[in-house]
């Protein structure tokens, strides 16, 4: 029996989760990134590298209990 969670061989809801979380970062810095200390850039940076790595640290939960 197909997977119809995984469609296209990646997780779709995965995927638009990511990407609404990436859209709703950029809304953020884009409103309220004058009032950091850091440059528009390094705040997209600090925020693709937190993404990154709870991405990672999920994914290696998951596979850590077998689930993956």
């Amino acid at each position: 029996m197909p997977d119809f969670g995984n469609p296209a061989g990646f997780d779709v809801a995965t995927v638009l989760t990511g990407s609404g979380l990436t859209l709703l970062f950029s809304a953020a810095i884009t409103m309220y990134g004058d009032r950091f200390a850091y440059t528009p850039g390094e705040l997209y940076a600090i925020g693709g590298v937190v993404l990154v790595v709870v991405g990672v640290l999920f994914g290696l939960v998951l596979v850590a209990t077998g689930n993956r």
